[in-house]
């Protein structure tokens, strides 16, 4: 469920037209797993990661974006990871 609601909601935020040639540069995977949370990890055409930390209780998910070239990390906000995966079936 935690990689279905990512998927979805990268989807509807994320311009994957880029991709389209090469779906190999833009990709969603699952992280580290903890006993209260998952992660699961967008990885940007432009090579930037996304990375989606989802309780598993409640569906509140926590987004940070990272650029490894410039070593940059930034919160960038919350969702309800529960929403991407009831608005898409």
């Amino acid at each position: 469920m935690a990689y279905e609601g990512v998927e979805n909601y990268c989807h509807s935020e994320y311009d994957w037209s880029v991709a389209e040639e090469n779906p190999n540069i833009m990709k969603i995977e699952m992280g580290e797993e903890t006993d209260s949370a998952y992660q699961v990890v967008f990885h940007s055409y432009t090579g930037a990661l996304v990375y989606f930390y989802v309780e598993k209780a409640s569906g509140t998910t926590k987004i940070v974006e990272y650029v490894p070239n410039l070593d940059v990390k930034n919160e960038v906000g919350t969702i309800n990871l529960l929403d991407y995966t009831r608005q898409f079936k």
